[in-house]
């Protein structure tokens, strides 16, 4: 593994532990064997390397949903591959989805500026559009609310699951019968 995979790889990991906030360059060195001007030669800082986990753990759940997705779906059936993406990926540990959630605030202009269309947010508005269009749902709630409401729905049951306080089996069936009941209710 090169200095600088080490180097993040240190680094997700050690943020998946600690936090963001709580954790040191040196110590991010440290857990990758490299010294600190090593670290340097790679990132500016901390937040530059925080900004390259996130953009990585971003572009992984990113992939996994790509690589779900397959022509002539419907727009329902693409917000579940979101779902079966994003519950699949929590399987890994740590997880770049519990990653994501924490460092939204931190990061979360990264998605906007540099995936734009292909964003989560972005996709789950256009797929709600589309099955609104299509009139296969029928929540007259306004799709940014849509979007939060589902985003949220499986990171927080990611965080939950994690400290055990949520089922991990079938949780992508649950999710998926959740957020669509919520699609249909007006």
């Amino acid at each position: 593994m090169s200095g600088k995979k080490q180097i993040i790889q240190a680094a997700f990991e050690l943020f998946a532990e600690k936090n963001f906030d709580a954790v040191g360059i040196r110590e991010i060195g440290e857990r990758a064997g490299l010294t600190n001007p090593a670290l340097y030669q790679h990132f500016s800082g901390k937040k530059a390397l925080g900004e390259e986990v996130y953009r990585q753990c971003y572009q992984t759940l990113m992939d996994a949903v790509d690589t779900r997705l397959k022509d002539g779906m419907t727009p329902l059936q693409k917000l579940d591959i979101y779902v079966d993406a994003a519950v699949s990926l929590h399987k890994k540990t740590p997880s770049p989805l519990l990653f994501l959630e924490d460092q939204q605030r931190h990061f979360g202009l990264i998605t906007k500026q540099e995936f734009r269309d292909k964003a989560v947010t972005a996709r789950l508005t256009r797929w709600i559009d589309e099955a609104r269009e299509a009139e296969l749902i029928s929540s007259t709630a306004p799709t940014p609310f849509l979007v939060a409401l589902i985003i949220g729905q499986v990171t927080k049951w990611a965080v939950m699951a994690s400290v055990g306080l949520a089922p991990k089996s079938n949780a992508s069936e649950w999710l998926k019968h959740s957020i669509h009941a919520a699609l249909q209710a007006n």
